[in-house]
């Protein structure tokens, strides 16, 4: 009998509106004569595979976090999860002490687990769980950005999902963590729909305080925060429990990274969300805080379905209130818009919140909502009755980009859905610095409940070309010829596949 994904005293019942609402989507959209668009297969021959690593590049404390779609336990049917947890591994392909919490269908687990992981030279391997309790195991596929950080994707036929996995410093678990903290959580609920938050808290010996914005089914609210945070454990879980002033009380399992960062998932019956906390710092702020060249990637809801909004984009701020030489580029319900040129107004206040108006080209104003980390990074939500959506904002570093900043080996990470399968992809991309690519990819194609299937196509040839203000348009044989790619830095990009019908998005990180 094949493993099942591990969900814990899990009944069936019905699929929540939402979740069948996606599923209908893809089914019918399936039924398009649609094809992902194919780049020119090209005759160069592969770069070599470059690289380092190997098992002895995990070793440490972990912590991991992944949302999609599985098959529920012992049933033909599926739902949405979310799932977070630690894990130790000894740098020897071994994985000891692993706590996985998992939220689907309504319900919420904990387990344990130990298990084993593989790394290629090129940073590629899987990761194995074994659940303690009898309840399965998974197998993850991931890529290593560096010893401290990878990207995630199931790897099961009965699951898709992507994430990310982090390194934690032990010596932040020795008390509750304390600071100003910004947030910010995207869920979705059986009872009131998706709601994305982005706000600030602040933890004083394991009390909380602090101010949010929330959208909740299309309607804006600007809410006090109280609160308590248990002391970690020692695998750095901790338990936090936050009530705004509607009357909203939510309870998150956290997860120590370091000092400065945790990361978030709701224990809510019901309730579906994955959050992150990064400490503030640079306050008091204002509209200088805000000054010079920005990348952004975002994901959300639209009203029919979940996951069927990605944006990423770029803009420039004057740091006296004014944005300029912004472009755009966004899938929703599986409509494409592509370098949509915009211009802007921001107000920043003393607390970090900056109200902003974003003015596409022949377009309707957009409303956003930031709340500064920094002065180099944000966390933001889009004002509108029309999705949830929520992203994050950094400083790009340079101010005139081209092909040659696009140059070595980047982790990738994409994930989301297409019009035949829920689509997750993990691997390398080699960008030359002269315009070529090459995706060296482990792809899963998931069509529920449990039918997933991995394929390694090799390495696929590609082009890309780099604008000035960052927008890298590109190609790949067998994927795409419409990737969008907006530049952090040599080292990072915000990831889009710009086809119609497509609501795929992602990151790329370079390795070392």
């Amino acid at each position: 009998m094949k493993s099942s994904k591990h969900v814990l005293n899990v009944s069936l019942r019905r699929l929540p509106a939402r979740t069948a609402e996606k599923v209908l989507l893809v089914s019918v959209l399936g039924l398009l004569s649609f094809s992902l668009a194919c780049g020119s297969s090209g005759s160069r021959s592969n770069p070599p595979v470059k690289g380092n690593f190997s098992n002895a590049s995990l070793i440490g404390q972990y912590t991991y976090s992944l949302s999609g779609t599985s098959e529920i336990s012992n049933t033909n049917s599926f739902a949405s999860y979310t799932e977070a947890g630690v894990f130790t591994a000894d740098g020897k392909g071994n994985i000891s002490g692993g706590t996985d919490d998992f939220a689907q269908n309504g319900s919420f687990g904990s387990g344990s687990f130990t298990g084993t992981y593989s790394i290629t030279n090129d940073g590629t391997g899987t990761l194995n769980f074994s659940f303690t309790n009898g309840s399965g195991n998974i197998s993850l596929g991931l890529t290593l950005v560096d010893s401290s950080r990878f990207y995630l994707i199931e790897r099961d036929v009965f699951a898709s999902g992507g994430g990310l996995g982090e390194m934690q410093v032990s010596s932040a678990f020795t008390s509750v963590p304390s600071g100003i903290f910004t947030l910010r959580v995207h869920g979705n609920s059986n009872a009131q729909g998706s709601a994305a938050t982005v706000g600030k808290m602040a933890s004083t010996g394991g009390t909380i305080s602090g101010n949010a914005d929330v959208l909740r089914g299309g309607v804006l609210s600007s809410v006090t925060l109280t609160g308590s945070m248990s002391a970690p454990g020692t695998n750095g879980r901790g338990t936090l429990t936050v009530t705004d002033s509607g009357g909203t009380t939510s309870n998150f399992a956290y997860y120590v990274v370091n000092a400065n960062t945790l990361r978030l998932l709701q224990m809510d019956s019901g309730i579906l969300a994955l959050g992150r906390a990064e400490k503030q710092s640079g306050d008091p702020f204002s509209n200088a805080s805000l000054n010079g060249g920005f990348a952004f990637g975002s994901q959300g809801d639209a009203l029919a379905t979940i996951g069927g909004v990605q944006t990423v984009g770029a803009f420039t701020s004057d740091g006296n209130g004014n944005i300029t030489a912004g472009s755009y580029d966004s899938v929703q319900d599986g409509n494409s818009f592509t370098g949509v040129p915009f211009t802007g107004i921001y107000t920043v206040s003393s607390t970090g919140r900056a109200s902003v108006i974003l003015n596409p080209q022949n377009g309707v104003a957009i409303q956003d909502v930031f709340w500064l980390v920094s002065p180099t990074r944000a966390f933001f939500l889009i004002n509108s009755g029309s999705k949830v959506e929520d992203g994050t904002i950094d400083q790009q570093q340079g101010t005139a980009f081209s092909n040659s900043s696009l140059n070595g080996q980047f982790a990738l990470v994409m994930d989301g859905f297409d019009t035949t399968s829920f689509v997750d992809r993990v691997g390398t991309l080699h960008a030359d610095g002269n315009g070529n690519l090459t995706l060296n990819e482990l792809l899963n194609r998931y069509v529920p409940p449990n039918n997933g299937t991995l394929t390694l196509p090799g390495f696929l040839p590609g082009n890309y070309s780099v604008a000035s203000n960052g927008r890298v348009t590109g190609s790949i044989s067998s994927l795409s010829n419409n990737l969008v790619f907006y530049v952090v830095s040599n080292n990072s990009a915000y990831a889009l596949q710009n086809d119609t019908a497509t609501q795929i998005s992602g990151t790329i990180s370079k390795q070392p």
